[in-house]
This record gives structure tokens, sequence and C-alpha cells, in this order.
């Protein structure tokens, strides 16, 4: 099955979701976010239901959408079922990775933004092969990266490559306690930026 016009303007309207070029106070409407991506209504409508029925956007009739935010305790339950799931990929990669892998991993550890950062977590679950596990760590990622890319500074992201980088070390010397260690700095990086 092919990609529709209704899944190109979905992926679109998600990554600027993602990237902050969406404003979270403004009315999302089906008729400018047409416009935006030069589609008719219909496939920005299937698009805005799917959002919807995600968690991504709450549908005001009449007027709109909005971009759902995340409260701070919202914000750390994510955490904390990232800190369980991506904790399960790395205790796999530290028994099973491969020198590819790490070549991967490394690859993607260079970026220090939000959105290399989302990249280096999801590629991390894609690496154990379990697509489930893939699929849990992305839409976590997706959930809260919103969030991190608006508080987020270059600062903490050298530090977040920093982090990427010894835990990549740590898989490598098989050093699981310290790889999850890094994982949980990475973590709490993320929940420092929330609180500032």
């Amino acid at each position: 099955m092919g990609v529709t016009l209704s899944d190109k303007v979905y992926d679109a309207v998600k990554e600027d979701i993602n990237n902050a070029r969406l404003s979270s106070d403004a009315f999302l409407v089906e008729s400018q976010v047409a416009k935006r991506y030069g589609v008719s209504k219909a496939p920005v409508r299937e698009a805005l239901h799917r959002l919807c029925r995600e968690g991504r956007l709450i549908s005001y009739p009449r007027k709109g959408y909005l971009i759902v935010s995340l409260s701070e305790t919202e914000f750390f339950q994510t955490q904390q079922l990232r800190l369980v799931n991506e904790g399960f990929a790395v205790k796999y990669l530290v028994n099973n990775s491969s020198k590819e892998d790490i070549k991967i991993l490394r690859e993607f550890a260079q970026k220090n933004d939000i959105s290399g950062n989302r990249d280096f977590h999801s590629k991390l679950a894609e690496l154990t092969g379990n697509n489930f596990l893939k699929e849990i760590v992305t839409h976590l990622l997706d959930v809260s990266i919103r969030t991190l890319n608006v508080k987020s500074s270059s600062e903490s992201g050298e530090m977040l490559k920093n982090y990427h980088f010894e835990l990549i070390d740590s898989i490598v010397k098989h050093d699981e306690e310290k790889a999850l260690e890094y994982l949980k700095m990475d973590l709490e990086l993320g929940n420092s930026s929330f609180s500032k």
C-alpha cells in the first residue's frame, strides 16, 4: 500500500509540531493548513483527525485544532517510560551490538539538536530489532519532543551529544551499568530543561 496524500500531510504537520514551526497558542484551521501544504481540505481533515486520535491535537468544533502541551507531571511520566524502554534497548545492545550497530550509533550521535537527539534514541530502540519497542520509544519521543524543543539550549545539546558518545563507549565496553547511567543522565538533562 502506497503513501497517501493524507499520510504526507500527517507527516508534515507532525514534523512541524515537533520542530515548533506551528504555534501551540493558535488554532490550526483546516483551510489554513491546506493552504500551507498546498493540498485540499480532505487529506488535511484526515491527517488532523489522526493526530487527535494520537493525542497530539485537540479538536474544537467550528474553531480548529490546538496542539496538546504536556503538563510537568505528564512530561516526567513520559521520561519514566522512556527510561524503562530505552533501558531495555541499552541492555540488549550491551550484549548484542555489532560493529555496524556502533558505527550507526556514532553517526546518529554527531548531531546535538533536538531532531538529532530524537533520531539517536529512536535508533537505539530500532537496533534491538524489536519493532514494538521502536514504536513505543518513537511515540514517547514524539509526545515529549515539543516540550524539549521549546526549552532546550545549545549548551544542553552539547551535553546530550557527550552523553550519547559516553553511552556508546559503554556499550562497546559491555558496561551495562555505565551505559544505563549515561542514559539516565541524558534523560535527567531533559527533565532539568523542562523545569527551567
